[in-house]
């Protein structure tokens, strides 16, 4: 399809998909306490539904360059869809928690393909305007991050959790029908992906790269932080003497800082020689935030929560940079891939280690140490992740 209205169209797709990468996974922490109430939730299930969202990704990151081989963009963020509404609708409604899980690899599965496959779609259909639609993506995804664990106490006090669980459903089908009419349109790509590239000799070569390692290390490690905190935090407010509805507040808050900084970070990335004084900047907020909710949580909850938001807003940059180093469309979404996928396997490991930690061992110092030294690690990494260049 050639019209004056087709990028229009890409760019809608881009904000409904972007959008809906997200609250099947922080729609759902603040709801474990009403779900079970109705459903059994073991504590093996509260340890592998906080590790699956990462690990997910992470799987998704090397499965999607693959994909490309066979299918089109256009084709395969449909299908994404498909699978999050299918996954989030028919997981609300059953009882079986290992079923609820299965829906949930399948939801989130689509999700991390989704988180791979946008990036590549931005570089073919917007090649010259890279940084504005990366703010665009961005910041969808963290209005995404940000507005479920917001509402769904309210929306669970009104419609019961299962009625909270479908309304991000309902959000995923206008995705179906959107991506619907752009696969039947076929707008044409103003820069194509190679499939002979994708997954082949790019990935290769980012294997080699030092740098490309380094980024995927401070996204995993932000990662890392950020599934710690969308399924701890609650827990840790609540534990601390707070009550559910200021916890789940707090997991709001935790998640809009990076939706209002997502807005400036791609653009900010765009001009300025290095990012690493922006990493450094926020890795030092995270540490402090980490040791106010450790230490003296009391004495002021939003002030931690907000240093925490702060520190967890590189995930965006990262995407940026994603984009900004790379030198095609092609080449973006191989390293798309191998950066989340690489860095979500690392992230998996923190909701595991993390519930393994305060459930098991009665000092929280060792799960704060965890998260500290992460944080610690992705400083260091920082500096050649963001060096100038492509990669």
């Amino acid at each position: 399809m050639k019209s004056a209205w087709a990028p229009a169209l890409i760019v809608i797709g881009i904000v409904v998909a972007a959008f809906n990468l997200r609250p099947g996974v922080t729609g759902l922490s603040p709801l474990l306490d009403a779900m079970g109430s109705d459903i059994h939730l073991s504590a093996v299930f509260l340890a592998i539904i906080g590790m699956l969202p990462p690990l997910l990704y992470g799987l998704s990151g090397f499965i999607t360059p693959r994909l490309y081989n066979r299918f089109s963009g256009l084709t395969i963020i449909l299908a994404v869809m498909i699978m999050i509404t299918v996954g989030l609708g028919v997981r609300a409604v059953v009882d079986s928690p290992a079923i609820f899980l299965g829906l949930s690899v399948l939801a989130l599965l689509g999700m991390g393909i989704g988180n791979v496959v946008v990036p590549p779609i931005v570089k073919s259909y917007f090649p010259d305007r890279v940084a504005l639609l990366s703010t665009v993506h961005v910041g969808l995804l963290q209005l995404g991050t940000f507005i479920p664990p917001l509402v769904a106490v309210p929306l669970a006090g009104r419609l019961e959790w299962r009625g909270s669980l479908l309304v991000w459903a309902g959000a995923a089908a206008v995705g179906i029908v959107v991506w619907a009419v752009i696969a039947v349109l076929k707008p044409v790509p103003r820069a194509r992906v190679s499939a002979t590239v994708v997954g082949g000799s790019e990935l290769r070569r980012l294997i080699k790269s030092r740098r490309a390692w380094a980024l995927m290390t401070m996204t995993g490690l932000t990662s890392f932080n950020n599934f710690i905190l969308f399924t701890w935090l609650p827990t840790l407010l609540t534990r601390s003497g707070f009550d559910a509805v200021f916890a789940g507040a707090m997991l709001a808050l935790v998640t809009a800082i990076p939706l209002v900084l997502g807005f400036v970070l791609p653009l900010l990335a765009q001009k300025m020689r290095t990012a690493s004084p922006i990493v450094a900047a926020f890795c030092l907020c995270l540490a402090v935030g980490y040791i106010g909710l450790w230490l003296i949580p009391e004495a002021a909850p939003v002030l931690w929560t907000v240093l925490l938001g702060i520190g967890i807003s590189t995930f965006p940059l990262a995407l940026t940079l994603i984009t900004l180093r790379s030198r095609s469309a092609e080449a973006s979404a191989a390293l798309s891939g191998f950066v989340q996928g690489g860095g979500y396997l690392m992230a998996a490991t923190g909701p595991l280690i993390f519930a393994f930690l305060i459930q098991s061992v009665d000092a929280m110092w060792p799960a704060y140490a965890v998260v500290l030294a992460s944080t610690a690690v992705k400083f260091t990494v920082s500096f050649s992740a963001c060096r100038p260049g492509s990669i």
